[in-house]
């Protein structure tokens, strides 16, 4: 789980660390002052650049003075007010290398534990701290392709962790990745979630729900049960003899852990849950019958080995 808005935030010029603004771990809101810098390279630009803005804004209005009363030709004229127009240029970018030495929350957020100190020469490439946003919070997972058809942007999602008890955290399809993994046969998912209680931090594992459909009379079984295959996935069913035959069948939703069959399983099979890499197309099992609860899935049988 990471934050939406999350960033490392460095100074864009090099300086000495004069005042740190902010304590660890503390809210800030965007524009909020973080650390300020003292440049001299940066302040003396400034002060030379305002200094000549000053001299050329005088010989502007000298030469607009000569020109009405006819002493000064149209060129010279031109020539002022170009140097008048480059030193305001110049104050301008001074200016702003001087407002770089201040570093400002880019958004609303928590920050983390400080990493300088007044009194440190920092450069860009010094992380001054970092930045996540608070309220705002994304689950980037991986779905097998089999699902790709039932995920799309917009679809509802419930969001729950370990470390932060309590009701499901709603949130929704954010995106859905255009192509599959060729190594894993997965495509990845986004999942955006709003927390306004702040009850999630980035860095939890999360368990997410994504409600593609409901059907009112599913097929489930233990996901344990499904055997991955090169076509896809299949089950082990006992047939009436007591020997196993692994039957090919279409996954639906999954629901915690326990997966829909839309496709080759029949309310009633026999599936085997136990010991899968070790049977063969027709061996022996003996089937052990334990009391099923009310929503069981079909029957499962430990394999015994033939």
């Amino acid at each position: 789980m990471r934050a939406l808005d999350s960033a490392e935030l460095r100074p864009e010029v090099a300086g000495l660390v004069e005042s740190v603004e902010f304590a660890d771990g503390a809210q800030v809101t965007r524009g909020d002052v973080l650390v300020h810098l003292r440049s001299a390279d940066a302040e003396a630009t400034r002060l030379d650049a305002r200094s000549r803005a000053v001299v050329a804004t005088q010989e502007l209005d000298r030469a607009k003075a000569l020109f009405t009363k006819g002493e000064f030709a149209q060129a010279e004229l031109d020539r002022a007010e170009a140097n008048d127009g480059l030193a305001r240029a110049a104050v301008a970018r001074a200016d702003e290398a001087v407002r770089r030495t201040t570093i400002r929350a880019p958004f609303d957020g928590v920050v983390g534990k400080r990493q300088v100190s007044p009194g440190e020469l920092v450069d860009p490439s010094r992380v001054v701290t970092r930045l996540d946003g608070l309220g705002s919070l994304r689950v980037d997972l991986s779905l097998p392709e089999t699902d790709l058809s039932r995920v799309s942007p917009g679809l509802a999602v419930q969001v729950t962790a370990t470390a932060a008890p309590g009701a499901p955290i709603p949130g929704t399809v954010a995106f859905v990745a255009s192509h599959i993994d060729e190594a894993t046969r997965t495509f990845e998912v986004r999942v955006a979630v709003q927390d306004p209680e702040s009850r999630l931090r980035p860095g939890m594992t999360a368990t997410v729900k994504i409600v593609a459909s409901q059907a009112e009379q599913a097929l489930l079984v233990p996901t344990e049960c499904v055997v991955p295959t090169a076509a896809g996935s299949a089950v082990w069913v006992v047939t009436a003899e007591n020997k196993v035959n692994r039957r090919p069948v279409t996954l639906g939703e999954r629901h915690e852990a326990r997966v829909e069959v839309t496709a080759g399983l029949a309310p009633g099979d026999r599936i085997v849950s136990e010991g899968l890499a070790r049977l063969r197309e027709g061996a022996s099992v003996e089937v052990l019958s334990p009391p099923a609860a009310p929503d069981a899935p079909p029957a499962a049988a430990p394999p015994k080995a033939p």
